[in-house]
């Protein structure tokens, strides 16, 4: 029988999966909704079950699923085996010993990683960064996340927290409070897909706009202030994504989520404004979007499987 992983991408809303086979392809993809307010047991449930779907699926057709990779919303332990931080998308999700649970149900071996680290893996091995070892990523959408991959080897710390960019300070004046609590001005309450949506009202936006994606469509249509605001947080993503590379020095910076689908109007600002931040002996260090969309954390996380069972 073909020998193939089990792999899950476990957000606040939905629980994507799929079998992905040596080479990194996925197969037989299927998703459930999180059922985010009923605890952390609940939501390892499901993820027990939509597992046990997918082997079912790739018994019919003659694969042996060999393990189990997860990406998960929230802070993983550095030996990945349980989330020990997390905003309230997930209730009740810190402390759940997911890999712990998801290995007792099913007797397989599992890994789990947080979900960003889980893209950045996925982008290293097949999307933009593939054939290179030194990585940094920010994914910006309903928060900022980001991941640092050294020498191919994605780095958690004592604390499982690296990569935490939406917590860099912003210039941009918001008097709104991140979603960490603090009152400090962070990336996050500005240049997340909510903060900029949030950065327009501040700045006397109007109301009845839906989001930031109506807002671009709004920029692009001829509203001044929906374009101000688009190039504000570009520029101000961009000297972020700048000083990050400053201060890591990798080869390739890796923007994803949903936010890096923005057009020009956003784009633009970030990349003159990353250039301008660089000092001279980085000039030449790339800012690329990512490649594989929703996918990188699948993919990612059938990586990290496959190194797991070598």
């Amino acid at each position: 029988m073909e020998s193939q992983v089990a792999v899950i991408d476990l957000g606040g809303t939905k629980i994507a999966g799929a079998l992905a086979d040596l080479e990194g392809s996925l197969h037989d993809h299927d998703r459930v909704d999180t059922p985010s307010r009923e605890g952390g047991t609940a939501v390892a449930n499901a993820v027990i079950g939509l597992a046990k779907s997918l082997i079912e699926v790739g018994e019919v057709r003659g694969v042996s699923v060999r393990g189990i990779g997860i990406g998960s919303a929230g802070v993983v332990d550095p030996g990945g085996r349980k989330i020990i931080g997390s905003t309230d998308a997930i209730l009740g999700w810190v402390g759940t010993p997911l890999a712990d649970l998801v290995e007792a149900a099913l007797g397989l071996p599992v890994t789990v990683e947080n979900d960003v680290n889980a893209h950045l893996r996925g982008e290293a091995w097949k999307g933009a960064g593939a054939g290179k070892a030194n990585l940094a990523m920010m994914a910006l959408g309903t928060g900022i996340g980001g991941a640092i991959m050294v020498h191919g080897d994605i780095i958690v710390g004592p604390h499982g927290t690296v990569g935490d960019f939406g917590h860099l300070p912003t210039l941009l004046p918001t008097r709104r409070a991140c979603t960490c609590g603090r009152n400090t001005p962070h990336l996050e309450a500005v240049a997340s897909g909510p903060g900029l949506y949030a950065w327009y009202l501040e700045k006397g936006g109007d109301p009845i706009v839906g989001g930031a994606k109506e807002l671009e469509q709004r920029a692009l249509a001829g509203d001044e202030l929906a374009a101000e605001t688009y190039r504000e947080v570009g520029a101000e993503t961009g000297r972020a994504l700048g000083s990050l590379v400053n201060i890591l020095d990798p080869e390739m910076i890796i923007v994803g989520g949903g936010l890096a689908n923005s057009g020009e109007i956003w784009w633009e600002p970030l990349r003159e404004a990353y250039r301008g931040q660089l000092v001279d002996a980085l000039r030449d260090i790339p800012v690329e979007k990512a490649q594989l969309g929703n996918q990188a954390a699948l993919v990612g996380a059938a990586k990290n499987i496959w190194d797991f069972l070598g």
